[in-house]
């Protein structure tokens, strides 16, 4: 697409070409994603595995992705996790999100782009500011988009992607991350355009006779809020399941209760509410009451820490309950 933009077809071939691979992405039948977001310590890590193995041991294809990075799951499995996905079963993989080598990717590319866009940078002396690009608000999550991303474009092959979050801060901030990119984007879209205009510095080239207008940064500003756009209906696609796990507790219930209002604000509707480590005959009234809306799964507490895979599935055997209408 960069290639068409550099001979001349602007705008509307990168739009264009953004638009037709959305439609043939749609015409592959995608994986469901499921992310398992919730406050530090409710046990997102152990129900996201446990639900990874349920799906796997059902025959379903599944990639489980520890995007928290305490990076629990090699706890949980017993066995080593990094980038590249390893096989704990024949249809279950699992792999560790490296957040340092996604900044690092993020922070070589945005200087490159400055240097080809601004190829007198020297004059503006925007090499001093490069290095400054390491300490701008915003990377973890960013960085945690760019996993995302990969993730789903390399492997679409899979039935289930499993998300294990960040603590509730961190995870927001990634939901939200497309949304507020989007706003930006379009009111730096409004701004270069009114810069254009007045300074007229708009180049023009010929193409089999036809004038066309040409601006770098005008086109990549277009082409980012295209792809912040496409990402964004992805969290809201009906392929999306947000899986929220709290204990029953008041701490947990109160941040479950901020979550979803936070949510809510980028309409972002969590599909369903995970009660871990529930003890025999404890009331969750107080939680269905207050999430009528959503399903609710049921997760007993273990008699001792989950690890290993045989565990897991001993303990899914035991507890068929939890995974129902999941």
């Amino acid at each position: 697409m960069l290639e068409a933009w550099k001979i001349g077809f602007g705008r509307n071939a990168i739009v264009n070409s953004q638009q037709a691979l959305r439609i043939k992405m749609n015409e592959v039948k995608k994986p469901k994603l499921y992310f398992f977001i919730g406050k530090g310590g409710v046990g997102k890590s152990t129900t996201s595995a446990l639900t990874s193995v349920y799906f796997a041991s059902q025959g379903h294809k599944t990639l489980l992705v520890s995007m928290d990075p305490a990076h629990n799951q090699c706890d949980i499995f017993e066995q080593h996790f990094s980038e590249k996905p390893k096989r704990v079963s024949d249809t279950l993989m699992v792999k560790e999100v490296d957040t340092d080598f996604w900044i690092e990717k993020y922070l070589k590319e945005t200087t490159r782009q400055i240097k080809d866009t601004y190829k007198y940078e020297s004059a503006f002396n925007l090499q001093n500011y490069f290095n400054v690009l390491q300490f701008s608000p915003g990377l973890e999550e960013y960085a945690l988009i760019l996993a995302f991303e990969d993730t789903f474009r390399k492997y679409s092959d899979r039935e289930h992607i499993v998300f294990d979050m960040a603590p509730t801060a961190l995870t927001l901030r990634f939901f939200s991350l497309p949304f507020i990119t989007e706003i930006w984007l379009e009111e730096l879209l409004k701004l270069r355009s009114q810069i254009y205009q007045k300074k007229e510095i708009i180049s023009k080239i010929k193409i089999a006779g036809r004038e066309i207008e040409q601006d770098r940064v005008k086109a990549k500003l277009e082409s980012m809020i295209v792809a912040y756009e496409s990402l964004r209906q992805e969290f809201l696609s009906d392929t999306t399941r947000v899986n929220l796990v709290m204990n029953n507790d008041k701490l947990s219930f109160s941040e479950a209760y901020r979550i979803r209002q936070k949510l809510a604000d980028i309409s972002i509707v969590i599909d369903r509410i995970i009660i871990n480590k529930l003890k025999a005959g404890e009331s969750t009234d107080k939680i269905e009451n207050e999430f009528k809306e959503q399903k609710i799964g049921r997760f007993r507490l273990a008699a001792q820490g989950l690890s290993g895979y045989d565990e897991l599935k001993n303990y899914i055997a035991d507890n068929q309950e939890g995974f129902q209408g999941i």
